[in-house]
């Protein structure tokens, strides 16, 4: 018989499992730093009228500054949760989480991946959708099995809020870059064409909303899934995702 492992010996695998984490959360945030070096460089550089390494344009400089930002403070959004909550994330949705930041900021703005692949927006919106949900499971999760709370939440009910979380979410981003581009017109929202056309109508929303169906089919997926295996299984979906409570 393997015996169960003692406190100690738990304490020891969510700290490995921790660092394992750390180490790409680590490198992805020198390279966040970098390239916010390089982006305010280039600022500087255009507004002077010289040009840098990969000269790009002040908007798009600005772009990789602010997004840089945006990264490096929600990189470690996962475990303010773990702290907040007393609950480990799993290592492979920390690592998937880190994989995303990276694909969306250092592949797809820093090395231009939105330009140069048509449909690696698309593919990062539908992954946000699947990703949240994920999270939105997790959150709902914690809530239900809350002793002060004790709802007792219904299968239905937690597939439900994963999906409408994950939607909330990638809603504000979408309100996000609009005003972006009211204040900035930084064309978050590519409704002015590589050649300089102004979309307008139908064409001008044509962007955004096929963000937002592709986060809805994303999100959709996982509450589903998440569905299916809440009614298959006694124990909770999210077993996967959070690991286990923190010793006390």
């Amino acid at each position: 018989m393997i015996d169960k492992p003692d406190k100690a010996g738990q304490t020891g695998l969510m700290n490995k499992k921790y660092k394992s984490y750390k180490i790409p959360a680590k490198i992805l945030l020198g390279m966040l730093i970098l390239s916010f070096i390089y982006g305010i460089v280039g600022i500087v550089s255009s507004s002077i009228g010289k040009t840098v390494v990969f000269a790009r344009s002040n908007v798009q400089y600005i772009k990789i500054s602010l997004q840089c930002i945006l990264g490096a403070l929600v990189l470690f959004l996962p475990s303010a949760m773990e702290h907040k909550f007393k609950i480990t994330i799993s290592n492979g949705l920390h690592i998937l989480y880190v994989l995303f930041l990276y694909a969306a900021i250092i592949l797809g703005q820093v090395s231009g991946y939105y330009q140069r692949f048509y449909h690696w927006d698309t593919l990062l919106h539908t992954l946000s959708g699947a990703m949240l949900s994920a999270f939105g499971f997790c959150i709902i999760d914690i809530i239900n099995k809350s002793k002060k709370i004790n709802l007792g939440l219904s299968n239905w009910f937690m597939s439900f809020f994963s999906f409408c979380f994950a939607i909330m979410i990638d809603t504000f981003w979408e309100i996000i870059e609009f005003i972006m581009d009211a204040f900035m017109d930084l064309n978050m929202q590519q409704y002015i064409l590589p050649d300089g056309t102004v979309l307008t109508g139908h064409y001008a929303l044509v962007d955004t909303m096929k963000d937002l169906i592709v986060d809805v089919l994303g999100a959709l997926v996982v509450s589903i899934i998440g569905y299916i295996l809440l009614r298959r299984q006694k124990n909770s979906v999210v077993n996967n995702i959070v690991i286990e409570e923190h010793l006390e």
